[in-house]
């Protein structure tokens, strides 16, 4: 190769990027009773699953969801359990209908709210969501 394409080429390229730091250990999947807001991760997708023990579609839905984003560290899991959808937080996030998951990207903001199966796409949304530029 020719030095001035090679030059060239170099320059195209630009100067390899530094992988992204580390991030900070925090837990996968964390139960959460009252301000959820505090428990969403900064630099992480959040999927906040709305749930009841007497709903078996949230079980399996919760089973489905997690398997499928388990290896990935940059999507965590917060656990609400929203009673008889009578609660104070039930009714804060408008939860009317079970299965219920909100999903907030890295900067905390909400995204996207699934209900139903729609829950299934979780692990889709929250990929498209680490690709999307890390710009505010």
């Amino acid at each position: 190769m020719k030095p001035a394409l090679l030059l060239a080429t170099l320059v195209a390229c630009g100067s390899p990027q530094k992988p992204a730091p580390p991030l900070p250990p925090v837990e996968k999947f964390l139960d959460v009773t009252d301000n959820l807001e505090v428990s969403l991760v900064e630099g992480r997708v959040t999927l906040v699953d709305f749930w009841a023990d007497w709903c078996g579609s949230c079980i399996t839905v919760a089973g489905h969801v997690a398997v499928a984003i388990a290896k990935d560290e940059r999507v965590v899991v917060r656990k609400v359990d929203v009673g008889d959808g009578t609660t104070a937080i039930a009714k804060k996030y408008e939860v009317t209908k079970l299965p219920h998951w909100n999903v907030y990207d890295t900067h905390k903001r909400l995204r996207y709210v699934l209900l139903g199966d729609q829950v299934l796409r979780a692990p889709t949304l929250a990929r498209e969501l680490l690709a999307e530029p890390a710009t505010k």
